[in-house]
């Protein structure tokens, strides 16, 4: 049985099988042995398979020719891109060979928006918040893979972007920092947000993560097929999911009270499977194939894992113990750029931020944050998007 005051922390000491590493982005992971097993829960120590390519990186298309890795941008979209200046202008920065950005628009003013623009948008799907943003999120994953179908580097990563994110590094930082990785990222939730339902052996419990996750090319096409032949897409029925009362005190790791959306549990549910046997009073240790800041620690005091890209504030795991870059970005901002706390079922949002709370975003360990509002306020004056520009996404010396 894990001791009660167990946490993430106490995961680290655990040496045998993970050890804290900070990854060449700077996000704070937990690295262990790669291997395969996400089905099992007993402890493996195999190393994780990555995908072989070239000395160099680059693929070879039909032509023969090489290609260096690509990373596709896939943005999810209502009715606009929030501050598309700061995208225009990192996007500028970057070499055509090296990216595809690809937009879900909702509504067709954002149609109006991104025309003209870096963001090529793709056919709009039916989605709705909660039950299924997993289509539009597909649907961006299936038009990125036709578009270089016959041009494809393994190492390539399609990486999700909300509207109301922006670049916490320059597009330099951003793509060696994500080719260089071989497996996917996901930011999983602490362990009280899982789902977990009744099953042989024990219980199967659906990982909760960020929505806004980075997959590699082999999960990227993997992810795009099981979507398309159903897979899942009973998921929340499943794991009787928002079925019951939400309080904010109660929710903890296997009390079979499941809240969330299929966006927060899809992507790995279908890669991966849900986990099988959970011993909710043991805890165990899950080798993930190709997850990124893995094996994964299963048990009741489990933190923030994996690899966290995107800053989001959600305010009650803000302070949650263990290596934690979403507090320690928080806590380097001065007053003024303080973002909003946000609810229990919403994070939290920047509307007014100084050039120092710019500046810690260029200096955190994340690739992307949010959310910002359009046309923040710069504390003390002037344009908030030339000065986001200037001091993230063109100062590439930092």
């Amino acid at each position: 049985m894990v001791p009660s005051h167990l946490s993430f922390v106490g995961f680290c000491s655990v040496a045998a099988f993970v050890f804290l590493l900070a990854y060449p982005s700077g996000a704070v992971l937990l690295r262990g042995k790669g291997g395969e097993g996400y089905l099992s829960t007993d402890v493996n120590t195999s190393n994780a398979s990555g995908i072989a390519a070239g000395s160099d990186g680059a693929a070879v298309n039909q032509t023969g020719a090489q290609r260096p890795p690509r990373v596709y941008f896939l943005f999810m979209a209502m009715d606009k891109v929030s501050n598309i200046g700061v995208w225009r202008s990192f996007f500028a920065q970057a070499p055509v060979s090296q990216y595809r950005a690809f937009v879900h628009c909702k509504f067709p003013s954002c149609l109006q928006q991104v025309s003209g623009s870096p963001l090529v948008a793709v056919p709009t799907v039916p989605s709705y918040y909660c039950t299924d943003l997993v289509s539009p999120m597909n649907q961006l994953l299936a038009t990125a893979l036709s578009h270089d179908a016959h041009d494809q580097n393994p190492k390539d990563k399609f990486a999700f972007i909300s509207d109301s994110s922006l670049p916490a590094k320059p597009f330099a930082y951003i793509y060696s920092t994500l080719v260089a990785r071989d497996g996917s990222d996901f930011c999983t939730f602490p362990s009280a947000e899982w789902a977990d339902i009744s099953g042989i052996g024990g219980l199967e419990v659906a990982v909760k993560y960020h929505q806004w996750i980075t997959l590699n090319r082999e999960h990227a096409s993997r992810a795009s097929q099981l979507w398309s032949s159903g897979h899942l897409h009973n998921l929340m029925a499943k794991f009787r999911m928002n079925t019951q009362n939400f309080q904010w005190s109660n929710n903890s790791f296997a009390d079979s009270r499941n809240f969330g959306c299929l966006d927060e549990f899809w992507h790995m549910a279908a890669l991966y499977g849900p986990l099988q046997n959970v011993d909710g009073f043991r805890h165990q240790s899950v080798n993930l194939p190709n997850f990124i800041g893995g094996p994964l620690q299963v048990t009741a005091n489990a933190g923030w894992q994996g690899t966290c890209d995107t800053f989001v504030i959600w305010s009650k795991y803000l302070h949650t113990p263990g290596p934690n870059p979403f507090e320690r970005l928080h806590s380097s901002l001065d007053p003024p750029s303080i973002p909003h706390s946000g609810t229990s079922a919403r994070p939290g949002w920047w509307d007014t931020i100084s050039l120092t709370g710019i500046s810690a975003i260029r200096q955190s360990d994340f690739l992307f944050v949010r959310k910002f509002i359009d046309g923040p306020t710069l504390f003390g004056g002037g344009s908030f998007e030339l000065a986001y520009s200037q001091t993230v996404v063109l100062d590439a010396a930092r």
